[in-house]
């Protein structure tokens, strides 16, 4: 009897966490990882060979754009990253010999280490540009929809 007593608290937790984390979640993510995953079809989850890499640049505080030798990719940090767009140089940190999206990898500049969210491979770097141009209207306009 005991047992399914504490089964039932255990299940009206786990139902009322679920249902809190619902309400205050306020619909679609303004997260420029989670909307590059929407539009691009991505889990983010792409790896680059760390000798490939032959230069990046940063797009905004949050997104770097990286120059591989046969691809281009955009990778996201998570925030608090605040050194990324003065700094001149970057180093690439990775387990393996790889640099991967998912949290397990990052970039160090000047004074931050920076850790990856995402990584999105793409062709060629217009492709890159289109994409991350597409994210950042929708996320203008996911950020309108909340303010009204």
């Amino acid at each position: 009897m005991e047992q399914q007593t504490l089964i039932r608290i255990l299940a009206s937790c786990v139902f009322a966490a679920g249902l809190s984390g619902c309400s205050t979640t306020g619909g679609p993510s303004t997260n420029i990882s989670s909307i590059l995953q929407d539009t691009t079809g991505q889990n983010g989850r792409a790896c680059i060979d760390a000798g490939d890499i032959r230069g990046y640049g940063v797009l905004e505080k949050n997104v770097i754009s990286i120059d591989a030798f046969n691809k281009y990719y955009l990778a996201t940090v998570l925030p608090g990253c605040t050194n990324l767009e003065v700094s001149t140089r970057a180093i690439f940190e990775q387990r393996f010999a790889e640099v991967c999206g998912g949290g397990m990898d990052s970039v160090r500049t000047g004074g931050d280490n920076c850790t990856i969210r995402s990584i999105f491979e793409f062709e060629d770097r217009s492709e890159a540009f289109a994409a991350h141009e597409q994210a950042l209207a929708k996320q203008a306009e996911i950020k309108k929809a909340q303010d009204n």
